[in-house]
């Protein structure tokens, strides 16, 4: 219940948290806890990933102790993006986190495993650039087609621009001079000009450009 509910500093009572009233929270506990997620053994997920035994240890506990359902549902994760990554009043980190969770979301159960936030932390972290920017192409294929066209790319950076605060999309107007530097990024990669960037397109033109080899290298340092 703890992971539900805090207490209220001046009555002691207990109050829902993300939003839930009493009876919901309950309700959703008592679901999860008929559901609670198995990981797979350290040993598949030390052929999975980069971490030692020891690391996949300390970042269970660590995940259970946060989720102890097993697993990260959609909105917790947007919840917790928000609180991490919203840099000011103007913010909105809601739509980026959608994109994120979805490369996480591998199954698409809307939920997040522990097996599959270890995977993704040990490519973050370990991985190889090209792997990295496997993971790019995923966050830019908003819609798991196989390949990026341009209102993919206008979905990410929307969603780019709100997390600093910055509204350019409202009502769905993009400003010519956007409009035209969106085109120009997506042309670049376009290499066969079909309209469609597939994944060799975008990864074998990402490797050619040093500022987003410099930017994958800044995201590899955060994580």
């Amino acid at each position: 219940m703890g992971a539900l509910y805090s207490k209220n500093s001046r009555g002691g009572r207990r109050v829902s948290l993300f939003g839930q009233t009493v009876e919901t929270a309950l309700a959703r506990e008592m679901d999860d806890q008929k559901i609670r997620y198995q990981p797979e053994s350290l040993d598949i997920l030390m052929e999975k990933t980069h971490f030692s035994k020891f690391e996949l240890k300390y970042l269970y506990q660590c995940f259970k102790q946060n989720c102890p359902s097993g697993y990260v549902t959609r909105e917790q994760f947007i919840a917790i993006f928000r609180s991490f990554f919203s840099i000011h009043r103007l913010s909105d980190a809601s739509q980026y986190a959608e994109l994120v969770f979805n490369t996480f979301d591998d199954d698409r159960n809307n939920r997040i495993s522990f097996s599959e936030f270890a995977i993704l932390l040990s490519l973050f972290s370990k991985g190889t650039l090209e792997q990295r920017l496997e993971w790019l192409f995923d966050l830019y294929d908003c819609n798991g087609r196989g390949y990026i066209v341009e209102e993919d790319h206008v979905t990410v950076c929307r969603a780019m621009y709100a997390l600093v605060g910055v509204h350019y999309f409202k009502d769905k107007h993009i400003p010519a001079m956007l409009r035209r530097h969106i085109k120009h990024q997506f042309l670049k990669l376009d290499r066969d000009k079909s309209g469609k960037i597939t994944r060799a397109e975008f990864i074998q033109g990402c490797l050619s450009d040093p500022n987003i080899i410099t930017s994958m290298e800044v995201l590899r340092s955060v994580w």
